[in-house]
C-alpha cells in the first residue's frame, strides 16, 4: 500500500479537506485537492465540465488526475466521495492509504453541516422543501455507504 500517497474522502458536510491539510501539514506532504487539480488542467470549473461534458466525463477527469498523481510521492489529496463510483479510480484507491473523514458523524449531523455549503453540485441541493432535500441527502449517504466500509 503506498503510504507516501493519502487519499481523504469525505460525504458532503465532512471536513475532508480540513482534514487532508492538517495530515499534510503532520507529514511534511503536499496537499492538494483532487478538483482543483482538474480544475487547473482543464481550464473549467467542475460545475462547468459537468454541464457542458456530463458527469461520466468528469469522471473520466478524476481517473485521469489520479493516474498522474500516482506518480507523485509525499502528497495528501482531498476527494469528494464519488471518486469511489467509478470501478478504475477505485482500483487505485485501494493501492494507497485512503483515509475516510468523518466517518464517525451521524448522516444527519453531516446533514446539518452540508446544507450550509454552497455551490454543492446535487440538484437536489436546490429544492426548496428542506425536509425533501433532507430525505435525498440521507438517501444518497445511504446508497454510498457500502463504498466506505471497504476502506475501515
Amino acid at each position: 500500500m503506498g503510504e507516501n500517497r493519502i487519499f481523504v474522502i469525505g460525504f458532503l458536510g465532512s471536513d475532508r479537506k480540513g482534514a487532508a491539510q492538517k495530515l499534510a501539514a503532520e507529514k511534511g506532504f503536499q496537499y492538494l485537492d483532487l478538483d482543483q487539480e482538474i480544475e487547473k488542467e482543464d481550464g473549467r470549473s467542475i460545475l462547468r465540465i459537468c454541464m457542458m461534458m456530463g458527469e461520466h466525463e468528469y469522471r473520466n477527469k478524476e481517473y485521469e488526475m489520479l493516474v498522474k498523481l500516482q506518480e507523485k510521492e509525499n502528497i495528501v489529496v482531498s476527494c469528494g466521495d464519488a471518486v469511489m463510483l467509478d470501478d478504475m479510480s477505485l482500483d487505485i484507491l485501494k493501492k494507497n492509504r485512503v483515509i475516510l473523514a468523518d466517518w464517525e458523524l451521524t448522516p444527519e449531523k453531516l446533514w446539518e453541516r452540508a446544507k450550509k455549503e454552497k455551490g454543492l453540485p446535487y440538484a437536489f441541493m436546490n429544492e426548496a422543501d428542506e425536509k425533501i432535500k433532507k430525505e435525498k441527502f440521507i438517501t444518497l449517504y445511504d446508497q454510498r455507504r457500502h463504498l466506505y466500509e471497504q476502506f475501515l
